[in-house]
């Protein structure tokens, strides 16, 4: 995502906000804070980790019914809260911070409020063993590394499932399984884990057409970049360079990493939702959701671009220009479904 992302989210927001659950299961996560604070391993503070902050308009939407649930059980000054906001070293935290310290932030709710940013990548462990009561994540376990091996010319703007290489689903369902058990590490025991991914739907299922969408608005848009080539405005290579490092996970990927770690661990699978969203449904018009789609593939798209500022500039405006155009003759070609699915682990001992 680029530098608009708090402007253009709301796509996934709404996403967010289908995940009716998380205040119920918040709920569960005080109940076992409250039955585990006097044993040996568990800090009395409650702390939140927040995965994929990016620049926190969202994160606060979901933050702030949970420090008013955690508010309506303690006084004011009774209990500390500490709120790890996480994402890429890159991601701009001033504007996080900005966000968070916002007087309609989740930090005006109640005092002793602590907040930290953490530069790491989600694959990573990102804060001690036994040490969160509640993660969440959404909207952010479909990035990847960007991999040299998925150049392409002639196929899409993301990693489809058409152009992965053999063994990319042994990596991608090992990623996926690495990074659950590092939040179980991280989970006090009476903590709890939500989050969603982007799945690609069975063959012969109901959404299996709204879920190849996405790949066929994403071949779309790296058809405009082609005649660009075509036209000697991008070179072949800068054109193959350009790719969003993103893919959803198949039911083999996603059901490896919940079966591997849930087999004789301490981590249970306590719920399972399955949602289709369409992206257009959250923007109120053409030009946001038009917008919504570049802050999501711009920088991948800039990245590629050799030469100076003024040349990524410039020809950047000219892909938005004819995108707008394209969009507009046939605005089907660039409309596209996003099936999730909503998991949530608790670590049980």
């Amino acid at each position: 995502m680029d530098n608009n992302y708090n402007k253009y989210c709301s796509g996934q927001l709404k996403i967010i906000s289908d995940f009716d659950k998380i205040n119920e299961i918040f709920e569960m996560v005080l109940k076992n804070h409250i039955n585990n604070q006097d044993k040996k391993y568990n800090n009395n503070n409650i702390r939140i980790l927040d995965i994929g902050c990016s620049h926190g308009k969202n994160s606060i939407i979901v933050l702030k019914p949970l420090i008013e649930q955690i508010r309506n059980k303690w006084n004011p000054n009774e209990k500390v809260i500490e709120i790890f906001h996480s994402d890429l070293s890159v991601n701009d935290f001033s504007k996080l911070f900005n966000q968070v310290y916002n007087l309609n932030s989740y930090s005006n709710k109640i005092n002793n409020i602590f907040t930290y940013g953490i530069g790491n990548g989600y694959e990573n462990q990102l804060v001690p063993n036994n040490s969160i009561d509640f993660i969440f994540s959404f909207t952010t376990l479909h990035w990847v590394p960007f991999l040299s091996e998925y150049k392409s010319f002639e196929g899409s703007l993301q990693i489809s499932f058409s152009d992965r290489s053999p063994g990319f689903g042994n990596y991608y369902k090992e990623r996926l399984l690495n990074t659950i058990n590092n939040r179980y590490n991280e989970l006090k025991v009476g903590g709890i884990f939500s989050f969603n991914i982007f799945i690609q739907e069975d063959k012969g299922s109901e959404n299996e057409e709204k879920s190849v969408s996405v790949d066929i608005c994403f071949k779309n848009i790296k058809e405009i970049l082609r005649e660009m080539s075509y036209e000697s405005i991008l070179s072949r290579e800068e054109v193959e360079n350009m790719i969003v490092p993103a893919s959803a996970f198949s039911r083999d990927e996603y059901q490896y990493a919940i079966d591997k770690s849930t087999n004789n661990t301490g981590l249970k699978l306590i719920y399972e939702n399955r949602i289709t969203t369409n992206w257009a449904d959250s923007y109120h018009d053409d030009e946001s959701y038009i917008s919504s789609i570049i802050a999501i593939v711009g920088n991948s798209i800039k990245n590629g671009i050799n030469g100076d500022k003024n040349r990524v500039d410039s020809i950047f405006n000219d892909f938005e220009q004819r995108f707008h155009l394209k969009y507009k003759l046939n605005p089907n070609d660039y409309q596209f479904h996003l099936c999730n699915l909503y998991l949530s682990f608790l670590k049980e001992n």
